[in-house]
């Protein structure tokens, strides 16, 4: 299967400093805590109802745990987060960079005063002994393996026996034809830099099958506050009362059922790149 589509101009820093600097991406960069304000991002991701959802779904199974691999670290808003709350934690992330790699870890746990380890690897090759970790979050980085199956292995073989995997905010695509390619096209930082990708729902089931995984938690779009981010359910809700269909239905309908159709039909739709999260636990 393909994974990439285009030949990159800029490596990922260079795309980001790109869109940051073009109004009209302001909200992306916005959402994807990707702004210069490095503190910010933290600060926010810290707040947000998505994090406290994957916190509360990962006490509910594993209540107690207390070791923490982040992977890929990012620019540290999750390792932030995690050590914050008193985790201990380690972040993996390949890019050194100051702005959207393991440089910005550093500045934002120096500046936070918190702790935590900072390793430059791969998913797909992990410098850690076996059985390492209580939990391992992963947060919109398995559809970036070069080799899906081989990083998903790596991850269950750090996680302790009991251990759960988070993988949160899975691209999600129904082939590797016209599926990937309208989900490709729709990505404007996949143009800069061709770093985007996205697998189907039977290859993500099937590597996390053959690492030996069990699913404990599969969540649809829509199903959780981790997929739905950047919206949260009160404003989809006011989205679909106030979208033409939804204006036109309140004449006949109250609004709770017109939001209730609104939102059936939304978790219908197989868009390419929907986001799926999993939670998997590893047997004892």
């Amino acid at each position: 299967m393909s994974t990439r589509n285009i030949r990159p101009s800029y490596t990922w820093e260079q795309a980001i400093e790109i869109l940051r600097s073009d109004p009209k991406h302001r909200e992306l960069i916005f959402d994807a805590y990707l702004t210069e304000d490095l503190g910010d991002n933290c600060r926010r991701f810290s707040a947000s109802h998505e994090f406290h959802e994957s916190l509360d779904l990962l006490n509910r199974h594993m209540p107690g745990f207390k070791t923490v691999l982040d992977i890929p670290g990012g620019n540290g808003i999750a390792t932030v987060a995690f050590a914050k709350a008193g985790y201990d934690v380690t972040a993996v992330e390949p890019d050194r960079s100051s702005q959207v790699g393991s440089g910005a870890i550093a500045f934002n746990l120096n500046r936070e005063g918190l702790r935590a380890v900072i390793v430059n690897a791969f998913g797909e090759a992990l410098p850690f002994a076996d059985a390492r970790f209580d939990v391992v979050y992963v947060r919109q980085g398995l559809h970036h393996a070069s080799h899906l199956t081989r990083m998903i292995s790596e991850l269950s073989r750090v996680l302790a026996p009991g251990g759960l995997l988070l993988a949160a905010r899975e691209h999600v695509v129904d082939d590797y034809g016209k599926s990937l390619r309208r989900f490709l096209d729709s990505q404007v930082d996949h143009q800069l830099y061709g770093g985007e990708n996205a697998f189907t729902l039977t290859d993500y089931r099937n590597a996390f099958s053959n690492a030996g995984l069990v699913t404990v938690v599969e969540l649809s779009p829509y199903a959780s506050p981790i997929n739905m981010y950047p919206n949260d359910q009160t404003s989809l809700r006011h989205k679909i009362l106030n979208s033409r269909e939804g204006k036109i239905l309140r004449l006949f309908m109250s609004a709770n059922l017109v939001a209730r159709i609104g939102w059936w039909r939304l978790a219908a739709r197989k868009v390419p790149g929907r986001l799926f999260s999993f939670l998997l636990r590893k047997p004892i």
